[in-house]
């Protein structure tokens, strides 16, 4: 009787979930997710299979809504909150037409993974290039203006005042860019200016402290040194981290520089990571042997240009 309802739910239940999957497993690249979705898609394609009445009962010539234009979506969020409620809603029906408990589980599995991916598609994209690094709020708009993957703000000397003033500036600026702006050290800082993430030292709290704090939707950078740091950070929730210094470099006084064995080994992590120490124009061909995600600038702001169009173009 109600073969033609459940038939519709079923695809309509389909075909939402799979719009979500294709954005968390091609565009964010979320195994965890891909995975969960696909699973509450074949759960319900199993409960449910297309049996011949289903087949005979749904008539296109007979639905009263068949080839109705699909609304515009105005962004990512968009397409996703109207492919969630597709789903949400077409499990509510599965359930009332049909008695199948399991899909008010499911409804609540999907409810769950809503509020996550939502979260997860306003955190900025990384993108492979540039990563500037500098306390001079000038150049981080210039960095943002030539197109850099991240830009951060660094200021190991200045009064917070006067780091919260900075941030505030350059938060404004890239409000316009597609760029991502990064505070060093203060998560209070960060989280006044709405920047997009946060990067912090081996010496500060936990990622997944910070996470708790601030949320998952911004993005969250380590200082590593070693595989073993990089392993940890990624444990921890981590969006990228850094691999150096290479060589050493005025930055990280008192720290000799690694070398290239972590940089080698770093694409284990499988997140984004950024070279950086003492890279300049005489050694930046040594760098991008290894092919790194991002390359990290500090004192070597005049090669930007030359490098994105060389190696990240």
């Amino acid at each position: 009787m109600f073969d033609a309802v459940v038939d519709a739910n079923v695809n309509r239940v389909s075909e939402g979930l799979r719009v979500v999957e294709e954005y968390v497993r091609f565009v964010r690249s979320h195994a965890i997710y891909t995975l969960k979705l696909a699973e509450i898609r074949k759960k319900v394609n199993r409960l449910f299979p297309q049996s011949t009445g289903c087949l005979v009962a749904r008539r296109v010539d007979r639905d009263v809504r068949a080839k109705e234009a699909p609304n515009k979506r105005a962004d990512i969020q968009d397409v996703l909150i109207a492919n969630f409620k597709r789903v949400e809603e077409g499990l509510r029906v599965l359930e009332e037409y049909s008695g199948e408990l399991a899909c008010n589980a499911l409804r609540y599995d999907v409810y769950e993974l809503e509020a996550a991916i939502l979260l997860l598609s306003k955190k900025p994209l990384i993108k492979k290039g540039v990563y500037l690094i500098s306390d001079d709020v000038s150049r981080l708009k210039e960095g943002v203006r030539l197109g850099c993957s991240l830009v951060q703000l660094r200021d190991k000397s200045s009064s917070k005042e006067v780091v919260y003033n900075k941030a505030k500036a350059v938060s404004s600026f890239v409000a316009d860019f597609d760029v991502p702006f990064i505070v060093n050290d203060f998560l209070d800082i960060a989280m006044l200016v709405d920047a997009d993430g946060l990067h912090t030292g081996q010496d500060d709290l936990a990622v997944s402290d910070l996470i708790s704090l601030w949320g998952r939707h911004k993005l969250y950078g380590r200082t590593t040194h070693s595989l073993a740091q990089g392993e940890l950070a990624k444990s921890q929730g981590v969006d990228y981290v850094s691999v150096g210094p290479i060589w050493e470099t005025p930055s990280k006084p008192g720290r000799e520089g690694i070398g290239f064995d972590y940089l080698e080994a770093v694409k284990s992590l499988d997140i984004a990571y950024v070279a950086i120490g003492g890279i300049d124009d005489s050694n930046v061909s040594d760098i991008m042997a290894y092919s790194p995600f991002m390359i990290g600038v500090i004192r070597s702001f005049k090669s930007i240009s030359d490098w994105q169009a060389r190696f990240f173009s």
